[in-house]
């Protein structure tokens, strides 16, 4: 009895290990990467409706993976109680109600890894951070791969250009300088080159009284004004601050609030030697993942010393040489009908005003503009 219980559970052991070894292949390969080939991120930027936009494109359904259940029940009595000492009767009665909600959700980091390897495999996007990637932005095949292709992702040192930012900053700018200028002041005060002048003249005017001699008196004054004039020479050399005249500072508002409100640019240059070449793109307020966006200026900086990763649809791949394409040429007839006059003088001014947009859109070759749609850090595990 002893031996077969013992063949037992010698039996249940290697059908335990089978099962453990059967459950971390599994594992492995739905995930497709083992732990310690996992990446963490950090995602600065999602843009979650375009995200699942282009994921249920893919994928040709709706995006839901965990499922949640919900119940609600609820018990209504409307009674009347009579007691006549004879009998007792209730009238009325009880309701009750139930129902029961369920919805489905995809775990959010999951679902903006997996769009990422899905659009990779089905050939809609172009990693220009990868190995197997080789070329600049310069180069026609790239740029020709780059037009035919749905998405893009790139790597590298990031610069963000937040012009709202820079216009709370022009705007407080005179005050910040009044506040730098007032702390040098103080300073210099202190310093003991100026306590030594000040005490000097200080020493000078307490003796000044007790001259009698007009000549004597005369040149006292004379030194006590010299003395004046090398303190207010050494707190102008400590106040020499940059000034901006406030019609610059007037001028930057208005450009910023016609051209540029609400605009956030994230630039990442792929190749540092290759100062010219860089993809980037704007980021819509209301899609960082932190609604404070001064913590990612405080975390990150204008200009992060670690590299983000960007990736977008890609909406401008501008060529080298200027397109020949004139949306106005029907216009440019001898003889215009009194309709097509005024159509031409009202896009005219479209057209007008196409120089002021390309200076601030900055789109031109060899860059490239993106919709982006996840912004984040990501760092592989070092073991």
């Amino acid at each position: 009895m002893y031996q077969a219980w013992a063949q037992v559970m010698k039996t249940g052991r290697r059908v335990g290990m089978e099962c453990t070894a059967l459950a971390s292949e599994e594992s492995t390969n739905n995930h497709g990467v083992s732990c310690e080939q996992m990446a963490l991120y950090d995602y600065i930027y999602v843009d979650l409706k375009k995200v699942i936009s282009v994921y249920s494109q893919i994928t040709g359904g709706i995006v839901e993976v965990v499922e949640h259940q919900s119940e609600r029940i609820s018990t209504d009595d409307n009674k009347r109680r009579y007691d006549f000492k004879v009998f007792k009767h209730d009238a009325g009665g009880t309701t009750s109600s139930h129902g029961s909600s369920k919805y489905s959700i995809k775990p959010h980091h999951a679902l903006l890894t997996e769009l990422e390897k899905k659009l990779e495999d089905e050939g809609y996007l172009l990693d220009l951070s990868s190995q197997a990637h080789t070329g600049t932005l310069k180069d026609m095949e790239v740029r020709t791969r780059l037009k035919n292709t749905f998405c893009v992702k790139v790597k590298g040192k990031a610069v963000i250009e937040d012009y709202e930012r820079l216009k709370l900053q022009g705007e407080a700018f005179p005050d910040v300088v009044k506040l730098v200028s007032r702390s040098q002041e103080s300073a210099v005060i202190d310093s003991p080159e100026y306590q030594q002048i000040l005490a000097l003249l200080q020493s000078e005017e307490t003796t000044l009284n007790d001259i009698k001699d007009r000549n004597e008196r005369a040149r006292r004054k004379a030194r006590m004004e010299a003395l004046r004039a090398q303190l207010s020479d050494i707190i102008k050399a400590a106040l020499d601050t940059p000034h901006v005249e406030q019609w610059i500072l007037d001028g930057m508002r208005t450009w910023i609030d016609a051209f540029l409100s609400g605009i956030v640019n994230l630039r990442i240059y792929p190749h540092l030697d290759q100062d010219d070449e860089h993809v980037f793109g704007h980021l819509k307020r209301d899609c960082f993942e932190d609604v404070d966006r001064n913590t990612l200026h405080f975390t990150y900086g204008s200009m992060p010393t670690e590299e983000l990763t960007m990736l977008g649809i890609i909406t401008s791949v501008p060529d080298a040489d200027r397109s020949n394409f004139d949306p106005l040429h029907e216009f440019s007839k001898d003889a215009l009908a009194d309709y097509e006059s005024v159509e031409n003088a009202f896009r005219g001014l479209f057209r007008g005003f196409d120089g002021l947009e390309q200076m601030v859109r900055t789109c031109r070759y060899p860059r490239v503009l993106l919709y982006p749609l996840t912004v984040y850090r990501s760092v592989e595990s070092s073991f």
